[in-house]
C-alpha cells in the first residue's frame, strides 16, 4: 500500500518538471519589407537558388529565390532563375525574414 502512495507521489512530481524539459517551440522569423535593391548579379546559385548582387554603395547582398517569386523580362515576358546570368542589372523588391533578403519581385533591366 505504501509502495503504491509514493509511486504515485513520484508521478504527480515528475510530470511538472518533464512538462518544463520540453524545449519550448520557437517562432517562426516575421518578413518586413526589405525594400528595393537595384544592382548587377554576381553569382547564380541554381542549387541554392541563391543570387549575388553588386548593389553599388551597399555593397554585395545575397538574396533568396522563391518558387514563388516573379522574374519580369523588359518584354513583359515572365522568366526563370535558369534565366539570370551574372552581369544582368536588375531590380529586385525584396523582404527580410530570418535576417535574410528573399526576392519577391525580380526586374530585369537594360
Amino acid at each position: 500500500m505504501l509502495a503504491r502512495i509514493l509511486l504515485a507521489l513520484g508521478l504527480v512530481l515528475a510530470a511538472p518538471v518533464a512538462a518544463a524539459a520540453q524545449p519550448s517551440p520557437v517562432p517562426p522569423a516575421e518578413a518586413r519589407n526589405g525594400g528595393t535593391i537595384d544592382g548587377r548579379v554576381t553569382a547564380v546559385d541554381y542549387q541554392r537558388s541563391l543570387l549575388g548582387i553588386d548593389a553599388g554603395a551597399r555593397g554585395r547582398i545575397e538574396v533568396s529565390v522563391m518558387p514563388s517569386t516573379t522574374i519580369e523580362g523588359r518584354d513583359s515576358a515572365y522568366h526563370a532563375l535558369s534565366d539570370l546570368k551574372a552581369g544582368q542589372r536588375v531590380q529586385i523588391l525584396s523582404s527580410v525574414a530570418g535576417g535574410k533578403y528573399v526576392a519577391q519581385i525580380i526586374r530585369l533591366l537594360p
